[in-house]
C-alpha cells in the first residue's frame, strides 16, 4: 500500500500489508457499528443492517438524528456485481424508499433491529418525524457504494451518477482499504465524488428555513393562499384552547400543535404539512397515545368522548375510525385544509379538548 509507513518497536519503518475482506459482511459490519466512518454521518446515527424491501434487503441504511437518510451498499472488487449492476441495485432500493410512509419505515426497521424507532425524539428543533417522512416523501437520499477497491471506471460512474441526480440526492463511492502490520488493522477510507454532493449540500442548506407562525403564514401568503385564512383560524382557536404552534427546521413548511395531557404527557400532534398537489394538509397523529401506560393515559371516558367528537366532524370521520380501530396508532389519512370549515376547526379544536384537559 503505497504512502503509508508504520514505525516499529526498533525505529525502522515498514509498508502495512493488504488486509483485505473475506466477505462483504465484514464491511457492512464496521461501517453499521461506526456510521461516522460513511461521508456525512454523524456517529449519533442510527443503522440498520439488511434492511427489508419489494427487491431484496439493503446492506445498511443510515438515520442521522436530523432525519437524512443514507443507503449503503457494499461490494468487493470480486463481486462480478461491482461495475454496472450495482448501480441500478442502489437505486432500486432508493426507488422502494421513495414515498414510503414513515410509520412502515419504522415497522421495517423495528421488525429487522428489534429495536423500536422513536419518531418523536427532536434535536435541534428539528422534530425527527416530519423531517425523515420528508425525506422519505422526496426522495432525498444519500447513497453510497462502500468498496475495497475502486477502479476507474466505476468511479468515473458515480461522478457522472452523483452530477446527474437530483439536488436532494447525492452518489458517493468509498473505497476502504483494509491493512495489516502485525496484529493491528488499519482501515483508510478514500472517498469520491465527495465535492460535488458538498456541493450539493450548501445549495440546499441556503434554502432550509425555521418555520414558525410568522414565516408559515408569509409562504402561505405567497404559494397556498387560499388556506391561509384556514391556517389563521385553526391557530387563533388553538390558542385559545392552550394549544400552542411548534414550527420545524425544513425546505418546506413543517409545524404542529403538540397535544399534552392534563398531567403534561405528551400524546401526539396534529401537524401541517404542505404536498404538491394537494396543498397545505392537516394530519393528526396520537400514536404515542398507543404506547403509554394505562396510568398514563387519559382516562376512557375522555378517549371516548374524544373520538365521539371526530365522528360528529364530517372531513375527519375516516380519521376517527382509524384511530378507534388501531387504538390511537393510525395516522391517516391527512387531510386537506382546504376541506375543513370554521366550524369543522373548532368542533376539532373542541374534541382536542377532551384529551387536553381544555
Amino acid at each position: 500500500m503505497g504512502g503509508i509507513l508504520i514505525r516499529q518497536g526498533d525505529g525502522t519503518w515498514l509498508e502495512p500489508l493488504e488486509a483485505g475482506y473475506g466477505l462483504e459482511s465484514e464491511l457492512q459490519e464496521i461501517l453499521a457499528s461506526h456510521p461516522e466512518l460513511i461521508p456525512g454521518v454523524s456517529s449519533a446515527a442510527k443503522t440498520c443492517r439488511e434492511f427489508q424491501s419489494d427487491v431484496g434487503p439493503a446492506d445498511i441504511v443510515v438515520v442521522d438524528s436530523t432525519g437524512e437518510l443514507t443507503l449503503v451498499e457494499c461490494k468487493l472488487a470480486s463481486n462480478p456485481q461491482i461495475r454496472r449492476e450495482v448501480v441500478g441495485q442502489m437505486f432500486d432500493y432508493a426507488s422502494r424508499l421513495w414515498k414510503m410512509d414513515v410509520e412502515e419505515f419504522a415497522a421495517k426497521w423495528q421488525a429487522r433491529t428489534s429495536h423500536p424507532f422513536i419518531l418523536d425524539e427532536v434535536d435541534g428543533g428539528i422534530l425527527l418525524r416530519g423531517a425523515l417522512a420528508r425525506n422519505l416523501a422526496d426522495g432525498s437520499f444519500r447513497i453510497v457504494l462502500a468498496v475495497d477497491v475502486i477502479n476507474p471506471a466505476l468511479k468515473r460512474m458515480i461522478e457522472y451518477l452523483n452530477a446527474m441526480a437530483g439536488p436532494g440526492t447525492s452518489v458517493i463511492a468509498v473505497e476502504y482499504s483494509r491493512l495489516r502490520q502485525g496484529s493491528v488493522e488499519i482501515l483508510m477510507p478514500h472517498v469520491y465524488g465527495q465535492e460535488l454532493a458538498e456541493a450539493k449540500s450548501v445549495r440546499n442548506s441556503r434554502e432550509v428555513t425555521a418555520w414558525d407562525d410568522g414565516t408559515y403564514r408569509s409562504w402561505l401568503q405567497d404559494h397556498d393562499s387560499e388556506n391561509l385564512e384556514r391556517f389563521d383560524f385553526f391557530l387563533t382557536t388553538a390558542l385559545a384552547a392552550g394549544l400552542t404552534f411548534a414550527g420545524s427546521t425544513s425546505v418546506h413548511p413543517a409545524g404542529s400543535l403538540p397535544i399534552l395531557s392534563r398531567r403534561n404527557i405528551r400524546l401526539g400532534t396534529v401537524s401541517f404539512f404542505y404536498f404538491s398537489g394537494q396543498g397545505t394538509s392537516v394530519e393528526i397523529n396520537l400514536g404515542r397515545m398507543a404506547k403509554l401506560s394505562d396510568e398514563e393515559l387519559p382516562d376512557a371516558e375522555a378517549r371516548d368522548l374524544f373520538l365521539q367528537k371526530l365522528r360528529d366532524i364530517p372531513v375527519l370521520l375516516e380519521v376517527a375510525a382509524n384511530l378507534k380501530t388501531s387504538s390511537f396508532a393510525s395516522r391517516k389519512p391527512n387531510v386537506p385544509l382546504s376541506m375543513f370549515s370554521k366550524d369543522a376547526i373548532q368542533k376539532a379544536v373542541d374534541a382536542l379538548g377532551t384529551l387536553t384537559g381544555a
